[in-house]
């Protein structure tokens, strides 16, 4: 785990717990540290999980699978990201996603139900269960602004929407995403060749530049 002290220190979810009190904290959590292969998968649809699982290297993506084993992508999560936390604290719950390796990832799997067993919490261990309950109320609120990509019409409406948002939160008109041209249209729930195809129109119309996944928002 000391390798990955930096990393965990100062990921969000330990905001405010000190160096010194991070090993006793993952312990307390019998933190659990595996390492995955690419385009491996952590979880699949249907499984309990008792953990959440804290990346520390590589990504993950959460995903949606139908029948026919189609997917979308729900996130990509990098180094210092939380998932699985809501069915760990339910743990009854089947997993109604899957979460996949896709570039190789290292988790440290973590027990926080013990976070919310009885009271007799350290002060370290209060902060983790309070930085928790403001990770669960970001990630909500992801999920909405997800569904207003997903709710617009067309594929440039959907398009649009993402790309805006993102410039928002990197503030700046020239920004890079975290996908590649058929993760993003999984993760939009559109047709990757359709996709291509309008996003060509939408450089021709002077609407963006891009290359790749370096995009630059532009003003008619």
């Amino acid at each position: 785990m000391d390798k990955y002290l930096q990393i965990i220190a100062s990921a969000s979810l330990f905001r405010g717990i000190a160096k010194t009190e991070i090993a006793a904290v993952l312990q307390n959590l019998d933190a659990q540290l595996r390492v995955y292969p690419r385009n491996s998968f952590i979880w699949q649809l249907g499984e309990q999980v008792t953990t959440a699982g804290f990346v520390v290297a590589g990504s993950v993506h959460i995903l949606r699978e139908d029948y026919w084993g189609r997917q979308n992508i729900l996130a990509q999560l990098g180094c210092g990201h939380l998932f699985g936390e809501v069915y760990a604290c339910l743990r009854q719950v089947p997993l109604t996603v899957s979460v996949a390796a896709t570039n190789g990832a290292t988790v440290i799997f973590l027990d926080i139900k013990r976070l919310l067993a009885g009271s007799a919490r350290s002060e370290a261990e209060n902060r983790l269960l309070h930085n928790l309950l403001l990770l669960m109320a970001e990630r909500n609120l992801f999920l909405t602004q997800k569904m207003e990509y997903l709710t617009k019409r067309t594929t440039r409406e959907k398009l649009l929407a993402y790309l805006s948002e993102q410039a928002r939160l990197q503030q700046n008109n020239k920004l890079t995403i975290p996908f590649n041209r058929q993760q993003l249209a999984d993760f939009l729930a559109v047709d990757r060749s359709a996709m291509s195809g309008e996003l060509s129109k939408m450089q021709a119309d002077g609407l963006i530049r891009y290359k790749k996944n370096n995009f630059e928002l532009l003003q008619k």
